[in-house]
Protein backbone atom coordinates (compact mmCIF):
# COMPACT_ATOMS: atom_id res chain seq x y z
CA UNK A 1 0.00 0.00 0.00
CA UNK A 2 3.02 2.01 1.00
CA UNK A 3 4.45 1.30 -2.43
CA UNK A 4 1.36 2.28 -4.13
CA UNK A 5 1.21 5.87 -2.56
CA UNK A 6 4.90 6.64 -3.24
CA UNK A 7 4.20 6.10 -7.00
CA UNK A 8 0.99 7.92 -7.14
CA UNK A 9 2.75 10.95 -5.61
CA UNK A 10 5.56 10.22 -8.39
CA UNK A 11 3.14 10.42 -11.08
CA UNK A 12 1.55 13.35 -9.84
CA UNK A 13 5.53 14.80 -9.12
CA UNK A 14 6.40 13.82 -12.73
CA UNK A 15 6.39 16.93 -14.93
CA UNK A 16 8.31 18.56 -12.27
CA UNK A 17 10.69 15.91 -12.39
CA UNK A 18 11.24 16.57 -16.02
CA UNK A 19 11.92 20.02 -15.47
CA UNK A 20 14.15 19.29 -12.83
CA UNK A 21 16.70 17.34 -15.14
CA UNK A 22 19.22 20.06 -15.35
CA UNK A 23 19.10 20.48 -11.18
CA UNK A 24 19.44 17.00 -11.12
CA UNK A 25 22.83 16.74 -12.77
CA UNK A 26 23.98 19.54 -10.75
CA UNK A 27 23.08 18.00 -7.54
CA UNK A 28 24.92 14.87 -8.34
CA UNK A 29 27.92 16.79 -10.03
CA UNK A 30 28.46 18.70 -6.38
CA UNK A 31 27.53 15.27 -4.45
CA UNK A 32 30.12 15.27 -1.16
CA UNK A 33 32.49 12.32 -2.10
CA UNK A 34 33.50 11.50 1.52
CA UNK A 35 29.36 10.61 2.09
CA UNK A 36 29.37 8.72 -1.02
CA UNK A 37 32.29 6.34 0.78
CA UNK A 38 29.93 6.08 3.93
CA UNK A 39 27.26 5.11 1.77
CA UNK A 40 29.37 2.38 -0.14
CA UNK A 41 30.79 1.11 3.56
CA UNK A 42 27.56 1.14 5.11
CA UNK A 43 26.09 -0.49 2.12
CA UNK A 44 28.88 -3.58 1.48
CA UNK A 45 29.14 -3.82 5.77
CA UNK A 46 24.81 -4.59 5.64
CA UNK A 47 25.72 -7.43 3.02
CA UNK A 48 28.81 -9.21 5.02
CA UNK A 49 26.86 -9.20 7.89
CA UNK A 50 23.80 -10.62 6.58
CA UNK A 51 27.03 -13.46 4.83
CA UNK A 52 28.16 -13.39 8.88
CA UNK A 53 24.40 -14.38 10.06
CA UNK A 54 24.60 -17.52 7.39
CA UNK A 55 28.10 -18.61 8.69
CA UNK A 56 26.72 -18.54 12.31
CA UNK A 57 23.39 -20.65 11.48
CA UNK A 58 26.21 -23.25 9.71
CA UNK A 59 28.31 -23.32 12.73
CA UNK A 60 25.25 -23.60 15.04
CA UNK A 61 24.69 -27.01 12.75
CA UNK A 62 27.99 -28.22 13.25
CA UNK A 63 29.61 -27.40 9.60
CA UNK A 64 33.10 -25.11 9.83
CA UNK A 65 33.11 -23.07 6.82
CA UNK A 66 35.64 -20.24 6.19
CA UNK A 67 34.01 -16.98 6.70
CA UNK A 68 35.62 -15.60 3.63
CA UNK A 69 33.88 -18.50 1.68
CA UNK A 70 30.66 -18.20 3.10
CA UNK A 71 30.85 -13.88 2.44
CA UNK A 72 31.58 -15.12 -1.77
CA UNK A 73 29.08 -16.99 -1.52
CA UNK A 74 26.64 -14.26 -0.44
CA UNK A 75 27.94 -11.99 -2.32
CA UNK A 76 27.54 -13.75 -5.58
CA UNK A 77 23.83 -15.11 -4.29
CA UNK A 78 23.15 -11.51 -3.74
CA UNK A 79 24.22 -10.71 -7.06
CA UNK A 80 22.03 -13.81 -9.32
CA UNK A 81 18.73 -13.14 -6.97
CA UNK A 82 19.01 -9.25 -7.53
CA UNK A 83 19.61 -8.97 -11.18
CA UNK A 84 17.99 -12.34 -12.87
CA UNK A 85 15.07 -11.73 -13.75
CA UNK A 86 12.29 -13.85 -12.85
CA UNK A 87 14.66 -16.62 -11.74
CA UNK A 88 16.73 -14.72 -9.73
CA UNK A 89 16.07 -15.54 -6.00
CA UNK A 90 15.76 -19.44 -7.39
CA UNK A 91 18.74 -19.17 -9.18
CA UNK A 92 20.84 -17.41 -5.81
CA UNK A 93 19.59 -19.91 -3.91
CA UNK A 94 20.03 -23.21 -5.86
CA UNK A 95 24.04 -21.41 -6.56
CA UNK A 96 24.36 -21.03 -2.62
CA UNK A 97 23.74 -25.01 -1.75
CA UNK A 98 25.36 -25.75 -4.45
CA UNK A 99 28.59 -24.06 -3.37
CA UNK A 100 27.99 -25.08 0.37
CA UNK A 101 27.61 -28.47 -0.65
CA UNK A 102 31.07 -28.47 -2.27
CA UNK A 103 32.38 -27.14 0.74
CA UNK A 104 31.60 -29.87 2.56
CA UNK A 105 28.30 -29.25 3.93
CA UNK A 106 25.56 -31.49 4.25
CA UNK A 107 22.29 -30.54 1.19
CA UNK A 108 20.26 -30.80 3.99
CA UNK A 109 21.80 -28.08 6.48
CA UNK A 110 22.65 -26.24 3.39
CA UNK A 111 19.21 -25.40 2.36
CA UNK A 112 17.68 -25.20 5.82
CA UNK A 113 20.28 -22.73 6.68
CA UNK A 114 19.32 -20.58 3.40
CA UNK A 115 15.68 -20.76 4.32
CA UNK A 116 16.46 -19.53 8.37
CA UNK A 117 18.88 -17.21 7.35
CA UNK A 118 15.99 -15.42 5.00
CA UNK A 119 13.50 -15.58 7.75
CA UNK A 120 15.56 -14.36 10.45
CA UNK A 121 16.19 -11.45 8.40
CA UNK A 122 12.53 -11.10 7.80
CA UNK A 123 12.05 -11.14 11.22
CA UNK A 124 14.28 -8.16 12.55
CA UNK A 125 13.35 -5.99 9.67
CA UNK A 126 9.40 -5.94 10.50
CA UNK A 127 10.05 -5.67 13.90
CA UNK A 128 12.75 -3.28 13.57
CA UNK A 129 10.26 -1.42 10.94
CA UNK A 130 8.08 -1.57 13.76
CA UNK A 131 9.76 0.41 16.32
CA UNK A 132 11.16 2.66 13.60
CA UNK A 133 7.86 3.93 13.03
CA UNK A 134 6.60 4.38 16.26
CA UNK A 135 10.26 6.40 16.89
CA UNK A 136 9.46 8.26 13.55
CA UNK A 137 5.78 9.16 14.83
CA UNK A 138 3.95 7.56 12.19
CA UNK A 139 2.42 5.43 14.29
CA UNK A 140 1.70 5.41 18.61
CA UNK A 141 5.11 4.36 20.28
CA UNK A 142 2.27 2.51 22.71
CA UNK A 143 1.30 0.69 19.49
CA UNK A 144 4.46 -0.17 18.06
CA UNK A 145 6.11 -2.16 20.73
CA UNK A 146 3.63 -4.10 21.33
CA UNK A 147 3.44 -5.23 17.45
CA UNK A 148 7.23 -5.55 17.50
CA UNK A 149 7.63 -7.54 20.47
CA UNK A 150 4.07 -9.75 19.48
CA UNK A 151 6.45 -10.37 15.60
CA UNK A 152 9.43 -11.80 17.67
CA UNK A 153 7.59 -14.21 19.52
CA UNK A 154 5.58 -15.19 17.19
CA UNK A 155 8.42 -16.12 15.42
CA UNK A 156 10.01 -17.62 18.23
CA UNK A 157 6.86 -19.80 18.49
CA UNK A 158 7.07 -21.18 14.96
CA UNK A 159 10.67 -21.73 15.42
CA UNK A 160 9.87 -23.82 18.22
CA UNK A 161 7.25 -25.85 17.04
CA UNK A 162 8.64 -26.28 13.25
CA UNK A 163 11.91 -26.91 14.79
CA UNK A 164 10.25 -29.99 16.99
CA UNK A 165 11.83 -33.79 15.02
CA UNK A 166 7.97 -34.82 14.23
CA UNK A 167 7.58 -31.78 12.70
CA UNK A 168 10.49 -32.10 10.63
CA UNK A 169 9.90 -35.64 9.62
CA UNK A 170 6.28 -34.66 8.31
CA UNK A 171 7.93 -31.86 6.33
CA UNK A 172 10.56 -33.92 4.64
CA UNK A 173 7.92 -36.99 3.90
CA UNK A 174 5.73 -34.44 2.33
CA UNK A 175 8.55 -32.95 0.37
CA UNK A 176 9.83 -36.66 -0.59
CA UNK A 177 6.48 -37.56 -1.58
CA UNK A 178 6.45 -34.48 -3.61
CA UNK A 179 9.64 -35.33 -5.22
CA UNK A 180 8.88 -38.83 -6.46
CA UNK A 181 6.00 -37.22 -8.98
CA UNK A 182 8.74 -35.01 -10.43
CA UNK A 183 9.96 -35.45 -14.09
CA UNK A 184 11.66 -38.54 -14.44
CA UNK A 185 15.02 -36.78 -14.59
CA UNK A 186 14.80 -34.97 -11.60
CA UNK A 187 12.93 -37.10 -9.05
CA UNK A 188 13.47 -38.39 -6.15
CA UNK A 189 14.12 -42.12 -5.63
CA UNK A 190 14.81 -44.08 -2.40
CA UNK A 191 14.18 -47.43 -1.82
CA UNK A 192 12.49 -46.65 1.89
CA UNK A 193 11.18 -43.32 1.60
CA UNK A 194 10.00 -43.22 5.37
CA UNK A 195 14.02 -43.97 5.82
CA UNK A 196 15.33 -41.01 3.65
CA UNK A 197 12.06 -38.65 5.50
CA UNK A 198 14.46 -39.71 9.18
CA UNK A 199 17.71 -38.73 7.91
CA UNK A 200 16.83 -35.54 6.03
CA UNK A 201 14.95 -34.55 9.32
CA UNK A 202 18.02 -35.35 11.59
CA UNK A 203 20.58 -33.77 9.48
CA UNK A 204 18.44 -30.53 9.75
CA UNK A 205 17.87 -31.05 13.11
CA UNK A 206 21.49 -30.63 13.49
CA UNK A 207 20.69 -26.64 13.42
CA UNK A 208 19.84 -25.79 16.76
CA UNK A 209 21.23 -22.67 17.73
CA UNK A 210 21.99 -21.88 21.54
CA UNK A 211 20.93 -19.08 23.33
CA UNK A 212 24.40 -17.29 22.95
CA UNK A 213 24.39 -18.43 18.90
CA UNK A 214 20.86 -17.04 18.86
CA UNK A 215 21.92 -13.56 20.24
CA UNK A 216 24.46 -13.18 17.66
CA UNK A 217 22.77 -14.67 14.87
CA UNK A 218 19.85 -12.02 16.03
CA UNK A 219 22.57 -9.01 16.57
CA UNK A 220 23.67 -9.78 12.88
CA UNK A 221 20.07 -9.60 11.54
CA UNK A 222 19.28 -6.40 13.41
CA UNK A 223 22.73 -4.46 12.29
CA UNK A 224 22.70 -5.50 8.82
CA UNK A 225 19.64 -3.31 8.75
CA UNK A 226 20.21 -0.63 10.23
CA UNK A 227 23.55 -0.42 8.29
CA UNK A 228 21.63 -0.27 5.15
CA UNK A 229 19.43 2.33 6.66
CA UNK A 230 22.99 4.53 7.58
CA UNK A 231 23.52 3.53 3.41
CA UNK A 232 20.18 5.31 2.50
CA UNK A 233 21.13 7.85 5.31
CA UNK A 234 24.56 9.04 3.73
CA UNK A 235 23.37 8.72 0.27
CA UNK A 236 21.11 11.73 0.29
CA UNK A 237 23.13 13.71 2.84
CA UNK A 238 25.97 13.14 0.18
CA UNK A 239 23.89 15.67 -1.98
CA UNK A 240 23.86 18.37 0.60
CA UNK A 241 19.82 18.02 1.60
CA UNK A 242 18.72 17.34 5.26
CA UNK A 243 15.85 14.99 4.87
CA UNK A 244 13.23 14.28 8.01
CA UNK A 245 14.30 11.14 10.01
CA UNK A 246 10.51 10.12 9.25
CA UNK A 247 10.53 10.35 5.12
CA UNK A 248 13.79 7.90 5.39
CA UNK A 249 12.55 5.73 7.62
CA UNK A 250 9.11 5.11 5.23
CA UNK A 251 11.46 5.46 2.14
CA UNK A 252 13.79 2.73 2.98
CA UNK A 253 10.55 0.64 4.36
CA UNK A 254 9.39 1.09 0.87
CA UNK A 255 12.63 -0.01 -1.00
CA UNK A 256 12.53 -3.10 1.28
CA UNK A 257 8.95 -3.71 0.59
CA UNK A 258 9.50 -3.34 -3.46
CA UNK A 259 12.44 -5.52 -3.16
CA UNK A 260 10.32 -8.73 -1.12
CA UNK A 261 7.53 -8.61 -3.98
CA UNK A 262 10.02 -9.76 -6.77
CA UNK A 263 7.96 -8.14 -9.78
CA UNK A 264 11.00 -6.90 -11.11
CA UNK A 265 15.23 -8.07 -9.95
CA UNK A 266 16.34 -5.70 -6.59
CA UNK A 267 12.94 -4.14 -7.03
CA UNK A 268 13.76 -1.77 -9.74
CA UNK A 269 11.61 0.58 -11.09
CA UNK A 270 9.24 0.20 -7.85
CA UNK A 271 12.06 0.48 -5.33
CA UNK A 272 13.34 4.06 -7.19
CA UNK A 273 9.60 5.28 -7.72
CA UNK A 274 8.54 4.25 -4.39
CA UNK A 275 10.97 6.14 -2.66
CA UNK A 276 11.04 8.73 -4.71
CA UNK A 277 7.71 9.39 -4.08
CA UNK A 278 7.97 9.45 -0.30
CA UNK A 279 11.02 12.09 -0.30
CA UNK A 280 8.70 14.36 -2.24
CA UNK A 281 5.94 13.89 -0.57
CA UNK A 282 7.86 14.70 2.79
CA UNK A 283 8.58 18.12 1.31
CA UNK A 284 12.12 17.10 -0.17
CA UNK A 285 13.00 19.29 -3.57
CA UNK A 286 12.82 17.03 -6.40
CA UNK A 287 16.64 17.74 -7.58
CA UNK A 288 18.19 16.61 -4.63
CA UNK A 289 15.51 13.77 -3.69
CA UNK A 290 16.14 12.15 -7.16
CA UNK A 291 19.88 12.77 -6.90
CA UNK A 292 19.69 10.77 -3.36
CA UNK A 293 17.89 7.94 -4.65
CA UNK A 294 20.31 7.59 -7.18
CA UNK A 295 23.29 7.31 -5.73
CA UNK A 296 21.95 4.97 -2.95
CA UNK A 297 20.35 2.66 -5.99
CA UNK A 298 23.38 2.72 -7.54
CA UNK A 299 25.68 1.38 -4.50
CA UNK A 300 23.50 -0.97 -2.63
CA UNK A 301 21.88 -2.21 -5.65
CA UNK A 302 24.26 -1.58 -9.34
CA UNK A 303 27.34 -1.73 -6.74
CA UNK A 304 26.64 -4.92 -4.82
CA UNK A 305 25.29 -6.99 -7.84
CA UNK A 306 28.46 -6.22 -9.57
CA UNK A 307 30.43 -6.97 -7.29
CA UNK A 308 28.90 -10.25 -6.46
CA UNK A 309 28.85 -10.64 -10.62
CA UNK A 310 33.08 -10.30 -10.20
CA UNK A 311 32.67 -13.02 -7.18
CA UNK A 312 30.73 -15.52 -9.10
CA UNK A 313 32.94 -15.21 -12.48
CA UNK A 314 36.16 -15.79 -10.33
CA UNK A 315 34.27 -18.98 -8.74
CA UNK A 316 33.37 -20.12 -11.97
CA UNK A 317 36.82 -20.30 -12.77
CA UNK A 318 38.85 -21.05 -9.68
CA UNK A 319 36.84 -23.16 -7.48
CA UNK A 320 38.02 -27.29 -7.87
CA UNK A 321 35.71 -29.74 -8.64
CA UNK A 322 37.15 -31.85 -6.09
CA UNK A 323 35.26 -34.80 -4.08
CA UNK A 324 33.75 -33.55 -1.76
CA UNK A 325 32.73 -34.91 2.11
CA UNK A 326 29.63 -34.31 4.15
CA UNK A 327 29.85 -32.15 7.09
CA UNK A 328 28.74 -34.28 10.83
CA UNK A 329 25.50 -36.01 10.27
CA UNK A 330 23.43 -38.06 12.83
CA UNK A 331 24.39 -40.90 13.82
CA UNK A 332 24.05 -44.21 12.28
CA UNK A 333 22.76 -42.28 8.83
CA UNK A 334 23.59 -43.23 5.86
CA UNK A 335 23.73 -41.97 2.37
CA UNK A 336 20.61 -41.18 0.75
CA UNK A 337 19.60 -42.20 -2.47
CA UNK A 338 18.98 -39.54 -4.40
CA UNK A 339 18.60 -37.87 -8.04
Amino acid sequence: MVVLVGLNVLMWQLPALVGEADRVGASLAEVSWGWVGMAVLFGSGALVLYGELHRRLLVAGGARVPGRSVQAINFAENALSTTLPAVGNAAGFVYAAHHLRKRQVDVGLAVWSLVLAGAVATVALIALGLLAVGVAGQIPVLVAVPLATGVVLGAWGCWRVASRPQVLRRCASGLIGLGRHLPASCRVRAADPEALAQRVSDRIGLLRPSVIQWMLITGCAGLSWVLDFLSLFASVTAVGHLVPWSALVVGFLVVQASIALQIFPGGVGLAEGGLLGVLVAYGVPVAPAVAGVLVYRLINWLGLAAMGWVVYAVQIHLTSHHQHRRAPECPGCGPATTR
